[in-house]
């Protein structure tokens, strides 16, 4: 049953306090980012500048529509920081920042993507990744009671944290392809950037996918649209993706096991 965040114990509620600043970036951040995605029409005149490859591991692009939803989803977390300086999670000031430089990245990550700017986008989602990672670990520590405000932001940060995990990788293959380092048409190396991918997946599944289960339903999201675009142009591709998404569900039954079988662990830091 969700129950309010007044019935936290005091340790828990202090952990999860945000600051007005805080609070505040997260949701101004939030609908930067989202406002964003309307640079590349207003700097090329409605067609965005797209110089980029075609990868064998690049989604389909109907993947891409979870970004709608990510951005409605960060902008109602901020509007329930900014209403209740809560997370409903364990050490809510660090988890607002985490997603304040999150938002913030993407924002500056769809400007110079628009702007066709080498490598800088592939950092900047590299930031992201890593806040976002954070975050999810924070979000999937233990608290005494959940509240709705616990489910939004386990929510949020599961669904973001997934896609810029899978996003990261391909944009750093784009740019390798882009650059010349190595060869678009060549499907070798895309293989070893897909199979790293999936195993930093099963990974962070096999950590935080029992208390957030939108991360691997995300990566798992993000895993088939490979599927759907390599289906017609590579085996290979399609079979690592498969297996990857049998690898996801199998590590989210043994989080599943392993959060059953860990005793309560204390909410005092």
């Amino acid at each position: 049953m969700i129950r309010k965040l007044g019935h936290m114990t005091p340790d828990v509620r202090q952990s999860s306090q945000i600051s007005t600043p805080a609070a505040w970036a997260v949701l101004i951040l939030s609908i930067t980012q989202a406002l964003a995605v309307f640079v590349p029409l207003a700097l090329f005149d409605g067609q965005p500048n797209d110089d980029g490859v075609d990868l064998f591991i690049s989604p389909a692009g109907y993947a891409f529509a979870i970004w709608s939803v990510i951005y409605v989803l960060a902008i109602i977390t901020g509007v329930v920081f900014v209403r209740e300086r809560q997370s409903g999670t364990q050490f809510g000031q660090r988890l607002a920042v985490d997603l304040a430089i999150a938002c913030g990245a993407a924002t500056l990550w769809l400007i110079v993507s628009a702007a066709s700017i080498d490598w800088l986008p592939s950092i900047l989602l590299t930031v992201m990744a890593i806040v976002l990672l954070d975050a999810a670990r924070i979000a999937a520590m233990p608290v005494d009671e959940s509240s709705s405000t616990t489910t939004l932001v386990r929510i949020t940060i599961g669904i973001y944290a997934g896609w810029a995990t899978a996003a990261v990788f391909v944009n750093w293959a784009s740019d390798i392809a882009r650059s010349g380092i190595a060869d678009e048409s060549s499907v070798g190396w895309q293989l070893v950037v897909l199979i790293l991918a999936a195993l930093v997946g099963i990974a962070v599944t096999y950590l935080y996918g029992a208390a957030l289960p939108a991360l691997p339903i995300t990566l798992a999201w993000a895993l088939v649209a490979i599927v759907v675009n390599a289906w017609s142009s590579s085996t290979s591709v399609v079979v690592i993706g498969v297996v990857g998404i049998l690898a996801l569900v199998l590590a989210y039954v043994a989080s599943r096991r392993r959060n059953a079988s860990t005793p309560a662990v204390a909410l005092r830091n």
